[in-house]
C-alpha cells in the first residue's frame, strides 16, 4: 500500500472516530471547507458546516453511533478514492439498538476529504419510536 493509501485510511479512521465521540469539529478538521456530501439519498449538501449539521440533526435522533470498520481500500486507478465497508451501530432513544450495512466511498484531496458518500438505509435507525 502506498503512503499516501495509508495517510488516507488515517483520515478516515479519525473521521469516524470523531462522529462516534459526537466531535463534529474535530471531524470537519479533516474535510475540504467545500467538500460535497452525498448521503444515500438525500440532495448532495455542500461545505463542512453542512456536514456538521447534517450529523448534527442524525445525532439528536440518537443516544450513540459506532463505526465498525471491516475494511478500507484504495481504488485501483486513483489512489485518492477509498472505500470503507463497515457496519455502523446505533442506539436509538428509545434504547434499542441497530447495526446497519454500510459503504463510503471517499476522495481525497491532499490529507483531507473533497468527497464523502454514504451508502445506506439510515431509516431502521431512525423510525418512530
Amino acid at each position: 500500500m502506498s503512503t499516501d493509501a495509508a495517510s488516507h485510511q488515517r483520515v478516515i479512521t479519525a473521521v469516524l472516530a470523531a462522529i462516534d465521540a459526537g466531535e463534529l469539529a474535530t471531524a470537519t478538521h479533516h474535510l475540504c471547507d467545500d467538500v460535497t456530501i452525498l448521503f444515500g439519498n438525500l440532495e448532495p449538501l455542500v461545505g463542512a458546516a453542512m456536514f456538521a449539521q447534517l450529523f448534527a440533526q442524525f445525532g439528536s435522533s440518537l443516544q450513540a453511533v459506532r463505526h465498525e470498520i471491516h475494511d478500507i481500500w484504495p481504488a485501483a486507478t486513483d489512489l485518492d478514492v477509498l472505500t470503507a465497508a463497515m457496519t455502523v451501530h446505533y442506539t436509538r432513544t428509545d434504547g434499542r439498538s441497530v447495526s446497519l450495512p454500510c459503504c463510503n466511498v471517499f476522495r481525497m484531496n491532499g490529507d483531507l476529504i473533497a468527497e464523502y458518500r454514504v451508502y445506506m438505509d439510515i431509516s431502521p435507525a431512525l423510525a418512530a419510536q
